[in-house]
């Protein structure tokens, strides 16, 4: 098992990156062109269409990895493809016109624009409309080596936050982490950095403001009810290939999940043992059942540890992956991660092995998608997970706070 490296005092500015942001293109309030639904005639809940993306061109426009091509990424046009199809981009300030390629998957569509060096900006015409936007710059550099924890997130308390950072420094050898933040209204980026910079053990820290629509299930099409999730395959695209092309490892795992190890090898160590450069874990619900109540009302992490006694890790369905991000076939724009799996990969890249599982907390959650509140009632269904049990013990042996 990895051993973790204390942060030294005074590093903070090494440790956390300036705050990058999402060069974003989208439609103006005032245009009549919105995206539409497929099946449009179909009656929606007022939730789906109060979340529902509708003027989002590009979430983001930034120099691939090797500083030669612009991609832009996005939702897929629905309605709106014939003016995708129609566009041009210009880069500015050479004036150079630029040739679009696309790498589109169900959820995501890619741009890729060689272009020549030196572009600041690109000027993009649009449905009759022109539009000017800063090329990003690519931060793998920035995480170069490093065993990167990725996740989004939303007003999820600092202290889960924390303890989330500090189980996977300890217990899978993570040095750094890259956080999408999804709109938090209970606390500023600069809270979350503050936070992460006090796990000892992080190497390198971004948090990166994602102040977007986070879509909901369209249960009008019950066969299809995650068509209009576009937001969060969008980021782990952004991840991937903004931030993370150059990392050592990439595990993907949200704060409710912990990625708890079975033998004394890491998720990262895994992943790149592995041919495909890729591994996939099995999932076990932790129920929202404290193992003693706090007089509080506040949990975290280390107070669950019950499950139920026929949701058996050998058999939980695959929920999780980490990742080698230097193999060739990750370079193709298809290949596109998801918070569950990586679409258009080979054949035989779904290493799974029992080397991990991903303890899923019901009771670390804001219950923004459903009642996951804390309850004290217990029954004979629950067994103790002894082997989350003695890692929380381990991991936060003090009292106070886990940081």
């Amino acid at each position: 098992m990895s051993t973790v490296a204390a942060a030294q005092p005074g590093d903070t500015a090494d440790r956390v990156m300036p705050r990058p942001h999402l060069n974003s293109l989208f439609l103006p309030q005032d245009s009549s062109l919105r995206r539409g639904f497929i099946s449009p005639n179909v009656p929606r809940e007022a939730q789906f269409l109060a979340h529902f993306e509708d003027r989002c061109i590009f979430y983001d426009v930034f120099w691939d990895e090797a500083g030669k091509r612009i991609l832009l990424h996005g939702p897929p046009p629905v309605n709106l493809a014939q003016h995708y199809r129609n566009a041009r981009y210009t880069a500015r300030p050479s004036g150079t016109r630029l040739r679009a390629r696309g790498h589109h998957s169900q959820k995501v569509h890619i741009y890729s624009l060689a272009a020549p060096a030196g572009t600041t900006h690109l000027e993009v015409e649009f449905a009759g409309m022109t539009f000017t936007v800063p090329v990003g710059a690519n931060y793998s550099s920035w995480f170069e080596g490093q065993n990167l924890l990725a996740t989004v997130s939303k007003n999820n308390d600092l202290q889960w936050i924390a303890d989330w950072a500090r189980f996977h420094v300890v217990n899978q050898g993570a040095s750094a982490v890259l956080l999408f933040d999804n709109a938090s209204d209970r606390y500023a980026p600069a809270d979350i950095e503050a936070t992460l910079v006090a796990v000892n053990g992080l190497d390198k820290i971004c948090v990166v403001p994602a102040p977007f629509a986070y879509q909901r299930p369209d249960n009008a099409l019950p066969d299809n009810r995650f068509w209009a999730h576009f937001l969060q395959p969008s980021l782990f695209t952004n991840m991937f290939r903004r931030y993370a092309a150059r990392a050592s490892g990439i595990l993907d795992c949200d704060i409710d999940e912990l990625a708890v190890p079975l033998t004394d090898e890491t998720v990262f160590e895994t992943a790149r043992a592995s041919r495909s450069g890729t591994v996939y874990f099995r999932n076990r619900w932790i129920e929202p059942v404290p193992v003693k109540p706090r007089p509080d009302g506040v949990y975290r992490h280390r107070d669950f540890c019950l499950a139920k006694a026929d949701d058996d890790v050998t058999r939980g369905g695959t929920t999780k992956w980490a990742m080698a991000p230097d193999r060739r076939w990750m370079q193709d724009l298809r290949v596109q991660p998801r918070a569950h799996l990586i679409i258009n990969r080979p054949p035989l890249t779904r290493h799974k092995p029992g080397t991990a599982y991903i303890a899923h907390f019901r009771g670390i959650s804001t219950s923004w998608k459903y009642d996951r509140r804390v309850t004290l009632e217990s029954d004979d269904t629950l067994v103790e997970d002894t082997r989350l049990s003695a890692l929380l013990k381990s991991t936060f042996p003090e009292a106070g706070s886990a940081s």
